[in-house]
């Protein structure tokens, strides 16, 4: 009996894993494709508020419409690091960022995770540290055509936002950790998804999207890329997420971080036309390698 809950667990932990990864990384080809029709801050908006109002309808047609006073703070915690802020900030820096550079500076949410971890007390085992040790080095060998001095102050900006968005969203998934669960894990992510529909709607006023924007204009497959991102990834992937960060450390399952480049990249080079040269593939190795250990070290 042990055996067969510990064998149906490792599956679901794949499959969680692989849904995260996957589902994550094919993100910046929809943002890129959707953004040549559709201002940054209104995908987000229309994304999150579609997704949130199916998550809500099936609260209500299952009849798990039940909160408690302890899920507002997870509520909030997590619309604002993890939707507003988290996403937010990749849509408006695919404006300016090719998709496989801006996957590479997500990258550095495993470290600001492990980097809490051992400010609480919680050293990282040495497997750990030579696994983030490895996908930084495969990282810095994808960013070898990067930026550098001829990049605009956007690009630079879009940068720097995205570094300040992972942090944000470290300490995020790590303080939902420590919360108490939500009593309705749908009803806690849709309204997490509304309300961060709302502050990225506000941002999109800020910020002139509104103004700019005509739905009509939207052709079918922007309108086909914004329904895979609503039904597969923001109803598929946030949900195994959640669910991941209740099972194992938030330093483990930041892991998708590293390989989302290696996925974006490889999309890229499929769909886009972008060149995958030997350098390229010997550093998605490399950096698989480390997600490996760390994963492996985390065990």
């Amino acid at each position: 009996m042990l055996a067969s809950a510990s064998r149906t667990r490792t599956l679901l932990l794949i499959g969680a894993f692989a849904t995260i990864y996957i589902g994550w990384g094919t993100t910046y080809l929809a943002n890129h494709f959707l953004l040549l029709e559709v201002p940054p801050f209104i995908i987000g908006s229309l994304r999150f508020s579609i997704a949130g109002a199916l998550a809500l309808a099936w609260v209500i047609l299952s009849r798990q419409l039940q909160i408690q006073r302890s899920d507002w703070g997870g509520v909030l915690i997590g619309s604002l690091a993890l939707i507003a802020v988290g996403q937010g900030a990749l849509i408006y820096a695919n404006q300016y960022l090719p998709t496989g550079m801006l996957a590479m500076l997500y990258t550095t949410l495993p470290l600001w995770s492990v980097a809490l971890e051992w400010l609480l007390g919680e050293r990282p085992p040495l497997w750990v540290m030579a696994g983030l040790a490895l996908a930084c080095a495969g990282i810095v060998l994808l960013m070898n055509n990067g930026l550098d001095h001829r990049a605009s102050a956007e690009q630079w900006f879009a940068g720097l936002l995205v570094v300040f968005a992972t942090l944000l969203w470290a300490g995020g998934a790590w303080l939902m950790r420590q919360r108490p669960p939500f009593r309705s894990s749908w009803l806690g992510l849709s309204l997490q998804m509304l309300i961060g529909a709302l502050l990225l709607a506000l941002f999109g006023w800020w910020h002139g999207d509104w103004q700019a924007l005509d739905l009509r204009a939207i052709s079918q497959q922007g309108w086909l890329w914004l329904a895979y991102l609503v039904l597969p990834v923001s109803l598929g992937v946030y949900p195994a997420y959640f669910w991941l960060l209740r099972e194992v450390r938030p330093s483990l399952v930041s892991t998708f971080a590293f390989v989302n480049p290696v996925v974006a990249l490889l999309l890229g080079y499929l769909l886009l036309g972008e060149r995958l040269s030997l350098l390229a593939m010997l550093a998605c190795g490399i950096t698989l390698g480390g997600v490996v250990l760390i994963i492996f070290g985390r065990r």
